[in-house]
């Protein structure tokens, strides 16, 4: 029995939720979802979630109808349509399904969801993320101790002292620390998130993630900053740190970029990026007063959202290990087919999904 931010995950040495769950299936979790109309990007955000084992779980036993939250603007709708979306992906029965319903439910509460044109898989997932942590949000919060820091008051004020699978999953907590460098005073603000969005290097074909870390954690020089002690605009260091790291932790690299030379067109970076399949090390990246509360955690790649050609005529694939097998495969809306590994790596990895957490069973008390 381990603990996840208050989720109880058990694991027995014998047990294997997929043949528990499904034990004369084929295919499970092989199943490809139908394009209905420039719907790739949302076929492949929902593929890569589909293949997170503890989400997969927690819809396929219904464990998340103990949980629907009813106050809400999407009123636990959400929540419902990806789960039944989810099964059916798992049940083994059907060579392809359509998201008819779920798209229906997610164009009613934002409406650039509504029509055929295509739309960015990342900003549908940042969405989803929202109204996914919003439609589960009813696990109370135990009371804090008298004293607590400043990263767990923020974590607080965001979560409202309720808080979620989907928010004990996927959510971090970055600490943006500004010093004047003047007097070397300091000045610290935490902010949640469930992706981190990476520069990809200029001018560079070949680039590495470590790289892309390194220069979203390294620090920048800003100007005009009201220091609290000097009672004057100075110059100062502002630099990001994790102050939580998420069991999944999810990467979105910013391949698009407006056209200086053209108003309202964008520019894909086509950088051809290399990133770890295993042993993704994010300790040279947690805030150092955090470091004896914050376990570092070796993180290893399960799922790309892929982006091939441009904005305005692209195409959205996915890549995936499944637990069940423990083999990747390329989900391309209805065609889903065996992938090698050394194919993962690409020009055309957009969103990476990484996690700590092995496939097992959750159960929430």
């Amino acid at each position: 029995m381990i603990c996840v931010a208050g989720v109880k995950i058990q694991l027995p040495p014998t047990y294997n939720i997929y043949s528990s769950i499904f034990p004369l299936r084929r295919g499970r979790g092989l199943t490809g979802l139908k394009n209905l109309g420039n719907t790739c990007y949302m076929n492949s955000i929902l593929q890569c979630l589909s293949n997170t084992p503890q989400l997969m779980e927690f819809c396929i036993s219904d464990k998340y109808k103990n949980h629907i939250c009813r106050r809400n603007k999407t009123n636990g709708q959400v929540i419902e349509e990806v789960a039944a979306l989810i099964k059916e992906l798992w049940n083994g029965q059907y060579k392809c399904v359509a998201s008819r319903d779920l798209r229906y439910v997610v164009g009613q509460y934002q409406k650039i969801f509504r029509g055929v044109d295509q739309q960015d898989s990342h900003e549908f997932l940042t969405i989803l993320m929202d109204w996914l942590h919003s439609d589960l949000q009813t696990l109370r919060v135990p009371r804090q101790r008298d004293v607590i820091s400043a990263s767990e008051k923020a974590w607080l004020q965001f979560t409202k002292s309720q808080e979620s699978l989907i928010l004990h999953l996927f959510y971090g907590q970055i600490k943006s620390t500004v010093k004047c460098v003047t007097c070397t005073k300091e000045s610290a603000t935490y902010e949640c998130f469930s992706n981190l969005s990476l520069e990809l290097p200029a001018n560079a074909n070949l680039c590495y993630l470590n790289q892309c870390m390194d220069m979203y954690f390294s620090g920048e020089k800003i100007h005009g900053w009201n220091c609290p002690n000097c009672k004057t605009k100075r110059d100062a260091i502002k630099k990001l740190d994790i102050s939580k790291l998420p069991p999944v932790l999810v990467v979105h690299l910013k391949r698009f970029y407006a056209d200086p030379s053209n108003t309202g067109s964008y520019i894909k970076k086509q950088n051809y990026l290399q990133f770890p399949l295993d042993n993704l090390e994010m300790k040279p990246y947690i805030a150092r007063a955090e470091s004896r509360a914050v376990t570092p955690k070796t993180y290893q790649l399960y799922a790309v959202s892929n982006h091939y050609g441009t904005m305005e005529g692209g195409h959205y694939t996915a890549f995936c290990k499944s637990a069940n097998y423990g083999r990747w495969y390329k989900f391309d809306d209805q065609v889903v087919s065996p992938l090698d590994a050394s194919n993962v790596v690409s020009s055309a990895a957009y969103i990476l999904f990484y996690t700590w957490l092995p496939p097992m069973q959750l159960s929430i008390s």
